[in-house]
């Protein structure tokens, strides 16, 4: 995310707005609830709410997580941006969707989550995760992301 957000190319060619998602205040927190937490999140959906009325993106980016808590925060979030409009794709940078696939409630949220959904993998090996509920032709691959390290020559 912050490759993406620091970079010039993206910036110069798209008018961005970027909504840190994480309710995490430390590396502590997370992974826990509580109600600081969710404090956090209904102000972060308020803003993310605010943003998107006043801004109107044509796409929105956002890498969520596969399974578990943050998941169901993820899936809040998608949920409300669909429901204001957005076009929206999924950068998945870790994986597990399949692993939760055969209970029966992540199994709903996973077909709601991924419907009218883009999806970005980081290799096509990782298509198996999320192929129960993704189109192959809604699936871009985009290996690993992370710029090549600058060597200088002397």
């Amino acid at each position: 995310g912050q490759y993406i957000k620091d970079s010039q190319l993206i910036n110069s060619e798209f008018d961005c707005r970027y909504i840190n998602l994480t309710t995490a205040t430390s590396l502590t927190d997370v992974g826990k609830a509580g109600i600081k937490k969710i404090v956090a999140f209904l102000k972060l959906l308020r803003t993310i709410r605010r943003e998107v009325r006043q801004f109107k993106p044509e796409l929105v980016y956002i890498t969520p997580n596969a399974k578990g808590g943050a998941f169901y925060k993820d899936f809040v979030v998608v949920s409300m941006l669909k429901s204001l409009g957005c076009k929206i794709i999924a950068h998945y940078h870790n994986k597990g969707v399949c692993t939760r696939q055969d209970r029966w409630l992540d199994d709903i949220l996973y077909k709601k989550f991924f419907k009218n959904l883009k999806v970005i993998l980081l290799g096509e090996s990782l298509y198996q995760d999320v192929k129960k509920y993704v189109d192959k032709h809604d699936v871009y691959i985009c290996p690993n992301g992370i710029p090549e390290p600058v060597t200088v020559s002397k």
